[in-house]
């Protein structure tokens, strides 16, 4: 990073089920090669932050959200750049817009607003000066609604059909909607939105699309490493199974240990490598 720009702070936080984990797995497995031009937060490094996102996001009080700074502080002191340290930052924790649709009491992405006025104010008085922006990944409805139902059968006792559960959650659906009602909050702290759709077809993938924002030598870009489809959801089949053991008279430990055995029997969840892909 030269001297004759500003640092840029980039803060990717959401949303749910739109290739956030391809991203930060990217971040983390590219992170000896991108650490000494920028310095990167992940979920890791931000667990006391996401709590109180997930929290908030659950009744919406702002009240809750003058807590962050603490947490905040306590992760840049500890992963942060120092003092003289002018690296660019990249934050990526989908949690910082709350809990994914579909989680008890969480209809939408209506807590998003509230906290991305947080962090760009937060980092806007920690770096004054700095070029701030947020970048929102989304999805199309339909795709996202499935994702959504898939990702919630396996993480919880969701005993919705995917017609009833897409009907309950069609407006959180609309990720479009959310960015504006962000960008409108945080004016003029820019804001972008990142479609999966455009971002998979990257040859880094989504992790590549974001840091086209970052300004990074172009032999440090070619020098990247690309992941493969992680975090993927359960086919039709699997989804079925899911949800008749979130319906059976069975215990929540048995529940969720009858889950597990069927996901690592399907192998999802975890990651294929771009060799295979």
């Amino acid at each position: 990073m030269t001297d004759d720009r500003l640092r840029r702070i980039l803060i990717h936080p959401g949303f749910h089920k739109t290739g956030t984990s391809s991203i930060q797995h990217f971040l983390w497995i590219n992170r000896a090669a991108l650490t000494p031009h920028v310095a990167i937060l992940q979920l890791r490094h931000l667990k006391p932050v996401a709590q109180l996102c997930m929290s908030f996001s659950r009744n919406i009080n702002p009240l809750m959200l003058a807590d962050l700074v603490e947490p905040l502080d306590a992760a840049l002191a500890d992963f942060g750049p120092g003092p003289g340290d002018t690296r660019d930052i990249v934050v990526s924790c989908e949690a910082l817009s709350g809990h994914c649709p579909g989680w008890p009491g969480v209809l939408d992405f209506s807590a998003a607003p509230y906290t991305a006025t947080v962090l760009a104010g937060y980092f806007a008085e920690r770096f004054p000066g700095a070029d701030i922006f947020l970048v929102y990944s989304t999805r199309e409805p339909e795709t996202w609604l499935r994702s959504a139902w898939g990702h919630h059968l396996f993480g919880q006792r969701l005993k919705q059909g995917f017609e009833d559960f897409a009907a309950w959650h069609r407006n959180g659906a609309d990720l479009t909607a959310a960015v504006l009602a962000v960008a409108e909050a945080i004016a003029p702290v820019q804001v972008f939105s990142l479609p999966i759709e455009e971002s998979a077809t990257h040859p880094l993938g989504p992790g590549g699309a974001l840091l086209e924002l970052i300004d990074l030598p172009e032999d440090l870009r070619l020098s990247l490493q690309p992941v493969g489809h992680g975090n993927r959801g359960p086919q039709e089949a699997l989804a079925a199974e899911y949800l008749a053991l979130n319906r059976a008279p069975l215990t929540d430990p048995e529940v969720k240990a009858r889950k597990a055995h069927l996901a690592e029997q399907a192998k999802v969840g975890g990651w294929v490598t771009s060799a295979e892909d």
